[in-house]
């Protein structure tokens, strides 16, 4: 007897191993698929503007990456004891003005560099509410507990997320041409937005997806959206706040994941990586013992086993 529905991704025409360099900019969502690639050993970067949720702001964020765009005093304000940028989530926020403004210029460098020769750009949208600040006229990524009266708040339409991410696609292959789009649909509820601007904000996202894969064969879809919203729909595959995915639920999504855009090769290698990730995590009540010795020579092997399957520079990479 079946008792639940069934998503599969499409396979799409996506190649991922351990080889391909994959940015990813978005919602919290992207940050669960970015630990999964960190953990497993992919060549990544997560979020360099740290956690955003509109179209807009993630597109903005990647403009910027593109042309090394640096934040000034301007693109700042104070509040609540911090400097916060307009742009970036608060993780970049400091006491100090220039700590501030120069945490987010170092990332914008490191991720201009990183864009250069990136595979796969993995975008996740949360949200089609905009915020825009009222007296500059810009479309913030957070808000940073201003009040509301600053700024103004809409819906973005499917026209305008198409047009805007046209545009941007024509800059990043003007950057880097062999770079490809990963989109999908944060299954993430924005319940503060209300359950009915929720559901419509989702939709115009899934719209906007629809309308960018019509018009370009950049753009891929993977559907973490559907595979929580229709296989999953159980709470008990939710945090205790009912609304974020719990691990087994990421767990799942990680594993549709791996079986649309990687090979058996590739998963044997996230398997071998496991396996060494978990050793790394023994604490040993006797570090002198032969047990442990034991273990330590295990894992030499093992490191010097993906060596061999994933490059010299692995180590470096796992588990940032």
């Amino acid at each position: 007897m079946k008792l639940q529905t069934t998503v599969i991704p499409r396979k799409d025409e996506i190649a991922l191993s351990h080889s391909n360099k994959v940015l990813l900019v978005g919602s919290c969502f992207t940050d669960s698929i970015g630990e999964k690639l960190d953990y497993f050993g992919f060549r990544c970067m997560r979020n360099p503007f740290g956690i955003l949720y509109n179209p807009f702001s993630i597109a903005q964020c990647l403009e910027y990456c593109i042309v090394n765009r640096k934040m000034s005093d301007d693109d700042i304000v104070f509040n609540n004891h911090l400097w916060h940028s307009w742009y970036h989530h608060s993780k970049f926020s400091d006491v100090s003005k220039e700590k501030c403004v120069e945490n987010c210029n170092i990332k914008i460098e490191e991720a201009h560099l990183f864009l250069k020769d990136v595979d796969y750009i993995f975008i996740t949208w949360g949200t089609a509410l905009i915020y825009t600040l009222i007296e500059q006229g810009i479309v913030v990524g957070n808000c940073h507990k201003i009040p509301g009266t600053y700024f103004d708040r809409r819906l973005l339409m499917v026209e305008e997320i198409a047009k805007r991410y046209m545009a941007l696609e024509q800059k990043l292959l003007a950057y880097n041409p062999k770079a490809e789009i990963l989109l999908t649909v944060s299954p993430i509820r924005h319940w503060k937005e209300g359950y009915r601007e929720n559901q419509l904000s989702k939709s115009v996202l899934h719209l906007a997806v629809d309308k960018l894969q019509s018009q370009s064969a950049m753009y891929h879809y993977f559907p973490s959206y559907e595979i929580v919203m229709d296989e999953l729909r159980d709470y008990r595959f939710f945090e205790a706040d009912m609304l974020h995915p719990s691990a087994v639920a990421i767990e799942i999504i990680w594993e549709k994941f791996l079986d649309a855009y990687t090979s058996e090769g590739t998963k044997n290698i996230c398997a071998v990586m496991d396996k060494y990730q978990k050793m790394k995590q023994h604490r040993p009540f006797y570090p002198d013992s032969d047990e442990y010795k034991a273990h330590q020579s295990k894992m030499a092997q093992i490191e010097c086993r993906l060596k061999e399957l994933v490059g010299q520079d692995f180590l470096c990479s796992v588990g940032k």
